[in-house]
């Protein structure tokens, strides 16, 4: 695909981390890569490597709604202005039978942190790229910014993070969805027969918030082929509160997980991080008690918040693209 500032292209990548999964999905996966205005194949380029939310599709280049351009179209525009760092830009397909891996390595759903590293060894060896941890970003929006802000604790192979509205604070953005999700599971006949909307539909609102809990418990689980029922929070039939599901939980919260890898975020060249302040799942107050985590352990970050929610704000990930261009050309003091 050929846009007005730049060129897509796509590769086929043979996993051997997703191979078997216990989901039994595809261990083979296509790969979008955007090339960036004026591209020449000698060019030694950076990589940013984006990350979709839960249920979206692995591409930059499709339009969500009638309005306005592509993801690709705003990132290869900043490009030509030069507001954005010349680069390509990965997006890879993490996406499972429940809708989401979160980038984790999940003894239920597969390694799909394995899988990103996978795919950095293989993006280096088809691009002409610069294979330095400080010159490879990773960024996303929702799942595909805690997706980055993980990455970035459990490797070394970032230098930068952009985090949109990222999954954090648990307490704020799942526990108050689980009352609506238990609704919309039990008017489905149960867990099974939820489950089984996946193939028929409606994939309505509440379907994608339900599934995106269900999705959640998968990755989050501690071992292979559990009932999706036992992953959740609290039974889904009594509603009874599972204090032992819900601590397997924060062991995967970005606020809970600071205190832990404090070095490898603060050898961050750039950790970007921003929410909406009218945010539909509250996420930003997980991004606010983040921003107070990363703070109170000393580990420099730039945070902003804006006016909008946790839908349309593709205009945002342009802000957090000028700041990494300026640290990659040298323009600004990387965050101590």
């Amino acid at each position: 695909m050929t846009g007005e500032h730049g060129r897509r292209v796509d590769f086929t990548h043979e996993s051997k981390s997703l191979l078997a999964n216990p989901l039994g999905d595809p261990h083979r996966r296509t790969v979008e890569v955007l090339l960036p205005p004026g591209y020449h194949p000698d060019e030694r380029l950076p990589v940013v490597y984006w990350l979709p939310g839960f249920g979206a599709n692995p591409s930059l280049t499709t339009r969500a709604i009638a309005f306005g351009g592509s993801v690709a179209d705003r990132m290869w525009a900043a490009m030509a202005r030069g507001t954005a760092p010349r680069a390509l830009v990965v997006v890879p397909d993490c996406t499972t039978a429940y809708g989401g891996s979160q980038y984790i390595n999940s003894p239920a759903c597969g390694n799909y942190s394995d899988y990103l590293a996978e795919l950095v060894a293989e993006t280096d060896q088809r691009f002409r790229t610069r294979p330095e941890p400080a010159w490879r970003a990773i960024g996303g929006k929702s799942s595909g910014a805690y997706g980055a802000l993980v990455a970035a604790m459990q490797t070394d192979l970032f230098g930068a993070v952009l985090a949109h509205s990222p999954d954090a604070g648990f307490e704020h953005s799942y526990l108050p969805l689980l009352p609506a999700v238990l609704d919309t599971v039990r008017d489905a006949g149960g867990v099974t027969g939820f489950l089984a909307r996946r193939r028929t539909g409606p994939h309505d609102a509440p379907f994608m918030v339900a599934m995106s809990l269900m999705a959640m418990g998968m990755c989050y689980a501690t071992e292979v082929s559990p009932e999706p029922a036992g992953t959740l929070p609290c039974d889904p039939v009594t509603g009874v509160f599972r204090p032992g599901v819900w601590r397997t939980w924060l062991r995967h919260d970005p606020v809970h997980m600071v205190p832990a890898h404090p070095d490898r975020l603060r050898a961050l060249r750039l950790l970007y991080l921003d929410t909406g302040q009218r945010d539909e799942y509250h996420m930003h107050w997980g991004a606010r008690a983040l921003h107070a985590t990363l703070d109170s352990h000393g580990i420099g970050h730039e945070y902003g918040e804006h006016g909008g929610g946790h839908q349309g704000i593709e205009h945002r990930f342009v802000v957090s693209l000028s700041l990494l261009g300026q640290i990659w050309r040298g323009d600004r003091t990387e965050a101590r």
